[in-house]
Order: structure tokens, then sequence, then C-alpha cells
């Protein structure tokens, strides 16, 4: 008779406890600062998003968080950067930073595809943050400094 108890019990709260689960947004990544040399870049387009959900009764059911709407992301480079320095700045938690020396893959905020980061470029990110929940991730920075290029 317990065990049937704990059974149904359990499949109540499988059924009834994510219909009120909030978006869980992801600990943050950083801020840091983060320099190196650009191996690869590419650059997207502003993408649209639909939001995703179920129909339940009839009803247009969303997910939680930005999964749940629809949404645009941004134009963005995505960089990987080879000879890395990372400097976790106060506040971040050091266990969820990059690590210098390691092949590091950012996105940039980038409004065209102007050739404004390059392969061999050596670049320097300032305050460097990533947050995200169940729609996906967002990334944010201070400032690029572009150092030099590096003939590669």
């Amino acid at each position: 008779m317990k065990r049937l108890l704990t059974l149904l019990i359990s499949l109540l709260a499988m059924l009834f406890g994510s219909a009120v689960a909030l978006a869980a947004p992801i600990p943050p990544v950083g801020p840091m600062n983060i320099e190196g040399v650009i191996e690869s870049a590419s650059w997207t387009p502003d993408t649209f998003i639909k939001a995703k959900g179920t129909w339940r009764d009839g009803k247009w059911r969303p997910c939680s968080g930005t999964l749940g709407r629809d949404r645009t992301r941004r134009a963005h480079y995505r960089v990987t950067l080879a000879d890395t320095k990372v400097e976790t700045l106060p506040g971040a938690d050091h266990s969820r930073s990059f690590r210098s020396g390691a092949a590091i893959t950012v996105f940039i905020a980038h409004p065209a595809d102007d050739g404004y980061l390059k392969k061999g470029m050596k670049i320097k990110i300032f305050d460097y943050t990533v947050r995200g929940d169940e729609g996906g991730d967002w990334y944010s920075f201070s400032a690029i400094d572009r150092l030099e290029a590096t003939g590669r």
C-alpha cells in the first residue's frame, strides 16, 4: 500500500508540477576580460525564432521563459579565439569562467558583416558575460579593443 501511494504521488507531481514551473535562468558566466587571437570568425544576420509551446484542451500554452515568446536573435559574429588570456572580474564565480590558454568561442553582437573582426586579429573583450534560460543564451560586453594583426 505504501508503494502504491508513493507511486501515485510521484505520478501526480510529474503531471502537475511542470504546469506551474517558472523559467529557470542559467547561472551567469563571467564577467571577465578575454584576450586572444581570432582563429575563425563568421557572421550571422538577425534571426527570427518562433515561440515554443503545446496545445492542451484546445488552448495554446507557451513554454516558460524566452522559449515561450517570439523573439529575434540579434546579428552577431561567432568568434573562436586561440592563445587566450582570461581575467575573471570581481563578483564572478571563478568556477564558471573561461580558462586562459583554452580555445574559446564567443558571440559578439554586430549589425553588419563589414569585416570588423577577421581571422588573425588580436582582440580584447571587456566585461564579457553569458546569461540565458530555456530559450537560449545571450551575451554582453562593454567594449572590444582590436590590438594588432598577427599576419595569420
